[in-house]
């Protein structure tokens, strides 16, 4: 079937509202009336000639091109970021593959702009490290051969926080997602890896993409796992910074297998919003979720300033966002049967597409959001599963310039589920959800196996609670507790918790306090906002 994109002349009509995994509702979170650009700054600077305590100044860097250790998504990570700043009224600045000399440039600007008050944000991904407990953001010409030289050749992420604080500009964000594996680490006498814990001056909110001492993805798209969640939370109106954040971190859970968990420090004294709810204005669609191909290294860095929108506002539309997991209420006693077999194995569809699809990614890669898609579009009729991924994906999420369409999504997915098993678990999920189409529970969980067996942790968890649930009057405790344990032996905390609730209601498993208690106490020190319920009640 041949699915024709909309016209382009439509223009920006979708904004993505996702919903959290733990099943919230965010539509509506904080006052009805919000400040109009964010938090007020306590003490924005206004006594000064020139202050302005209503701008918003942002320093952006992208870090990728390393010679021994390069990043593919880190410059897509920036620019990705750049571009949602701007559409939500700061003033950015951007580097991307910078030196040390023009990153300690940028941020003595960044430091002497805030002095005029406001809010200061600072976005970094790329390669970072730990250092005798002090973090060090690494430019992309660091020649590093021993630890004792990172102090002198990389930039001291606290250098960042003391420009905030000494402008007295009252409110300030850090975002750091540079916690990828140091490339410098076998010269090092030291084994820390990830970055370390940074008190947060008064006023100032760092986000970390990954808890201290950890590590965090590149990812597999066009953007890094936190970055990519991160996204989509600050589109959201009315959510307090505190709520964006959290957001964020729940989806990045969800998806990592509770491998990678974001982290944040705060010390903020009054409430910031990226997009205060009832906002006039709203803000643009994501860039297309495609991978990116490396480009050849460049001799200069990329810098540009952007100050104005130049983008047509789109009305935010609200969506769900997957997995959803299920309240406990929802897990159901008895004995059946194991999993049914997955579907008979498809014959692998020809390569055709690969010239489209990679025209596809580079056109993505440079913004070209049109272009991507018309040569994802063209590419997945050939029959690319890659491009029937993405495609699928783009109409899932509604990303510019393709609206949200659920039932082209799953158009999508199906065809390319067969060869593709990241394909099998979305077109599971939306059968089991009857998004898009009719609800198909028993297809659902056939598909979902497939990912499973895979080895995808998101698909045997949504396996898991797909066969706690009634499927045509069945129900398979027994089933779902094999693959919730599998999942939760991998990190899944939605598995982890699941499992605690079938052990503490003997659900296809023995009847278990002791094991109950181990899964809950450790889907609460992953952040399950439901386990400290449970573990009372095992008191």
């Amino acid at each position: 079937m041949r699915v024709r994109l909309s016209p382009w002349t439509t223009g920006l009509l979708a904004a993505v509202l996702l919903v959290a995994a733990c099943g919230q509702d965010p539509t509506r979170i904080g006052p009805a009336q919000e400040p109009p650009r964010g938090g007020a700054p306590t003490h924005a600077g206004s006594g000064r000639p020139g202050s302005d305590p209503g701008q918003r100044l942002a320093l952006v860097i992208g870090n990728g091109k390393y010679k021994d250790s390069p990043l593919i998504n880190a410059a897509n990570d920036a620019r990705s970021i750049g571009l949602l700043l701007r559409e939500l009224g700061f003033k950015v600045t951007k580097l991307e593959d910078a030196s040390l000399k023009d990153m300690n440039a940028a941020v003595r600007d960044f430091g002497d702009g805030l002095r005029k008050g406001g809010v200061g944000l600072f976005y970094y991904a790329g390669h970072g490290m730990q250092i005798r407990g002090r973090n060090y953001l690494v430019p992309t010409d660091a020649d590093i051969k021993r630890e004792d030289e990172v102090a002198y050749t990389s930039l001291d992420a606290n250098s960042i926080l003391d420009k905030m604080e000494s402008a007295g500009n009252g409110t300030n964000i850090m975002i750091l997602d540079a916690c990828r594996n140091n490339p410098f680490a076998r010269s090092f006498r030291s084994s820390a890896t990830g970055l370390a814990q940074m008190d947060a001056p008064v006023g100032t909110y760092i986000s970390f993409a990954t808890a201290p001492g950890r590590v965090a993805s590149d990812g597999a798209g066009a953007n890094g796992l936190f970055t990519q969640h991160l996204l989509d939370s600050m589109r959201q109106p009315g959510l307090k910074i505190e709520d964006v954040f959290k957001r964020a971190r729940v989806g990045v859970m969800s998806d990592s297998g509770a491998q990678q968990v974001p982290w944040d420090n705060s010390s903020l004294t009054g409430d910031f919003y990226f997009v205060p709810s009832g906002a006039t204005a709203a803000v643009a669609p994501a860039q297309p979720a495609v991978t990116a191909a490396p480009e050849k290294p460049s001799a200069k860095p990329q810098t540009s300033t952007e100050a104005k929108p130049d983008s047509q506002p789109a009305k935010p539309q609200p969506t769900r966002r997957e997995p959803a997991r299920e309240k406990p209420t929802q897990l159901a006693m008895g004995s059946v049967p194991k999993p049914t077999a997955p579907p008979p194995a498809s014959k692998p569809t020809p390569s055709g597409g690969d010239e489209q699809f990679q025209k596809a990614q580079e056109a993505a890669k440079k913004g070209d959001a049109r272009s991507a898609a018309d040569l994802y579009e063209q590419a997945a009729e050939r029959g690319h599963p890659g491009a029937q991924l993405e495609l699928g994906m783009l109409y899932k999420i509604g990303r510019r310039p393709i609206t949200q369409d659920l039932a082209k999504a799953r158009t999508w997915f199906a065809k390319a589920a067969p060869n593709n098993i990241a394909a099998a678990y979305e077109y599971g999920v939306l059968l089991d959800r009857g998004e898009g189409g009719d609800k198909n529970c028993k297809e659902a969980q056939r598909w979902l196996q497939r990912a499973a067996e895979g080895g995808m942790v998101g698909a045997m968890t949504a396996l898991g609670d797909s066969l706690l649930r009634s499927c045509n009057g069945e129900k398979k405790p027994e089933a779902a507790a094999k693959w919730l344990r599998s999942a939760a032996e991998k990190s899944s905390v939605a598995a982890q918790f699941s499992l605690g609730i079938l052990y503490f209601n003997g659900d296809g498993v023995a009847k278990n306090p002791g094991e109950a208690r181990k899964w809950f106490e450790l889907a609460e020190s992953k952040g399950h906002p439901s386990a400290r319920f449970y573990l009372d009640r095992l008191k």
